[in-house]
């Protein structure tokens, strides 16, 4: 669990700083990421979920172990984070616990966590003042491969499962990514499926419609049984089967987190390599704008991202002193 936690103010100097974030040619020294919060006793990959409000300026996390919600103010620097909820959480299986959170078109926040009894994986909604509920359950998880993770798609929401759910077993296809319309009130709408654990998703565009996801490896390549498979990346609105998708290239990343940023390419998290790395969007053999080139890394990112309209990128990532909240102004 994340414990104590103490507040921001000194600038993180190291490997992976902030590179071509301002703009090509600009003669502007680029940014620095600062520590934003410093958590005194978590480990890595205890805090998840992050999110933004940009009308209050707040950030949002959750603590995977206890099932806690906090806030915290990017702009007052005396501010404090505060814990807004507390979800029952079943930590029974390795990659369990309260695993994501989004703000919905409602003012609701999804969260998706596995629950205590039953050890389920369930997609649940959250009023700002009222108590969690269960919207959407994928069944009884596993140890790992689980996925949980969510994404905004205009107004309707994208969770991104596993292979190793009572859901996979059921309906044979292994992981997917799942549409749930704006009220979570009908069943959702199978997007794409094959995916291990899909533990990065995110969008790109106003309305949402590029749906991105990096899915870790594991097993063997369905391509050739006597390798192991590679981690695929790639559109999950243009290709229905995950082992369809580009291959990515060198070591693998456990990619953890994606999202858009504000120069509109594409922000990944590296759960190994503690990296928010950066990607172009170039047009593919078969598509236009289904394939990533590699364009520098922009600050240390371990588990997830989150990203203001002004630019301002908030990142969970451990650094010298732990495991932190960094943030990046534009």
């Amino acid at each position: 669990m994340v414990g104590s936690a103490t507040r921001r103010g000194r600038v993180v100097l190291g490997a992976a700083v902030a590179v071509a974030v301002a703009a090509c040619g600009s003669d502007e020294t680029p940014a620095e990421p600062e520590v934003l919060l410093r958590f005194d006793d978590a480990r890595p990959g205890d805090v998840v979920g992050l999110a933004v409000d940009d009308e209050r300026r707040i950030v949002t996390w959750a603590d995977r172990i206890d099932g806690t919600i906090h806030e915290l103010s990017v702009d007052e620097p005396e501010a404090e984070p505060t814990t807004v909820a507390t979800i029952d959480v079943g930590i029974e299986s390795q990659q369990g616990g309260l695993l994501d959170q989004a703000f919905l078109a409602t003012g609701e926040r999804a969260l998706v966590w596995t629950t205590v009894d039953g050890n389920e994986l369930v997609l649940g909604t959250l009023p700002r003042d009222g108590d969690p509920t269960i919207r959407w359950s994928a069944g009884e998880a596993g140890d790992g491969a689980i996925g949980g993770k969510l994404a905004v798609s205009g107004d309707d929401l994208l969770l991104a499962i596993g292979r190793n759910t009572a859901w996979d077993e059921a309906s044979g296809v292994g992981g997917a990514v799942l549409r749930f319309d704006r009220g979570l009130d009908e069943e959702p709408t199978v997007i794409s499926t094959g995916y291990t654990n899909p533990w990065a998703i995110g969008t790109v565009g106003s309305a949402g419609d590029e749906i991105w996801v990096w899915d870790n490896a594991a097993g063997d390549d369905p391509d050739d049984a006597s390798r192991e498979d590679d981690e695929r990346i790639g559109r999950a609105d243009l290709i229905a089967d995950r082992n369809d998708m580009t291959r990515s290239d060198g070591p693998d990343r456990a990619p953890a987190a994606l999202a858009a940023l504000p120069d509109g390419r594409l922000g990944v998290c590296g759960f190994l390599d503690n990296e928010l790395r950066a990607y172009e969007i170039v047009d593919g053999a078969t598509a236009e704008r289904s394939e990533l080139e590699r364009a520098g890394t922009i600050m240390p990112c371990n588990t997830s991202v989150a990203v203001f309209d002004d630019g301002t990128i908030v990142t969970a990532a451990q650094t010298v002193d732990g495991e932190s909240l960094q943030i990046l102004r534009p």
